[in-house]
């Protein structure tokens, strides 16, 4: 089993190395990044996975004395919000393992199946509210996102860079498309509810666009109220409908209420204008 946690350049990967032992690679960590992975081999080095003093980078395999159901959960509480992570285990049955939070103990518990774990991984919710899609280059699906696909959604991302997915309890369907994608740019965002003809209003650019819609997949499937509430689905559609209200709202159980997010989606709206006009061509007198 590999356990991925997205981040920006690459993300921590977690593999075996034999039965009771296994790797950790990064790429490019950013600062922050450094500081946890810091702090994960200070743990490391007290349980005795590792002697090691310096932080692996760019694809250097850091190997831990222990296997990755014990090391992943260790990081995951370093690297993840403690209430708003959802962590996804894959079984070679096809069974799914979705457990909320980061307390060890539960994490390592959702590796145990009828079947061997397959692949995993970690997420964080998304920020409620989101700015504008612009266009930009689209990159090839990670490996991360593939291994969580259906074979539908598998050939739906192949050709548009788009999948769709059910709510788990409202059964609203949803299209979630790489912020690049020409759906994402049709829609204005990269979620788009189909039964009521809106957008849900959320983002995470803090991960590769492939692993935003990996963790919008996971949570709409598994924890829906999380994204759909009050803060993401403002009332009217993208062609101006406005008497027609969202259905199926649910409350928000994160702090913030309808405004959740809102701060963060204006501060990226006003970045983003500037890198445009800093982009367009300067006229000549």
């Amino acid at each position: 089993m590999r356990w991925s946690i997205p981040s920006w350049n690459g993300d921590y990967r977690i593999g075996p190395e034999g039965d009771d032992k296994c790797s950790l690679t990064v790429v490019k960590p950013t600062e922050r990044e450094k500081e946890i992975l810091a702090a994960f081999l200070k743990k490391a080095r007290g349980k005795k996975w590792t002697g090691a003093e310096e932080i692996p980078l760019d694809d250097v395999k850091l190997v831990l004395d222990a296997p990755v159901a014990k090391v992943a959960p260790v990081l995951v509480k370093l690297a993840r919000p403690k209430t708003s992570t959802v962590t996804a285990v894959k079984f070679e049955d096809g069974k799914l393992n979705v457990v909320e939070g980061t307390d060890e103990e539960e994490l390592e518990t959702a590796t145990k199946g009828e079947s061997k774990p397959k692949a995993a991984v970690s997420v964080k919710r998304h920020t409620m509210s989101c700015p504008q899609c612009v266009p930009g280059a689209i990159g090839p699906a990670t490996e991360v996102l593939l291994e969580f696909l259906t074979p539908q959604q598998h050939e739906d991302w192949a050709r548009f860079r788009a999948i769709e997915v059910t709510g788990h309890l409202s059964g609203h369907r949803y299209i979630l498309a790489h912020r690049h994608s020409a759906s994402a740019l049709n829609f204005g965002r990269i979620c788009w509810d189909v039964d009521d003809e809106a957008v849900v209003h959320f983002h995470d650019l803090t991960v590769p666009p492939e692993e935003e819609i990996l963790a919008a997949k996971l949570m709409l499937e598994h924890r829906e109220p999380w994204l759909r509430n009050e803060a993401s689905c403002l009332e009217g559609t993208l062609w101006g409908n406005s008497n027609r209200p969202f259905t199926d709202v649910f409350p928000n159980p994160f702090a913030g209420g309808l405004q959740d997010g809102a701060f963060d989606a204006n501060l990226m709206r006003g970045l983003g204008e500037i890198m445009l006009a800093l982009e367009e061509p300067k006229t000549k007198n």
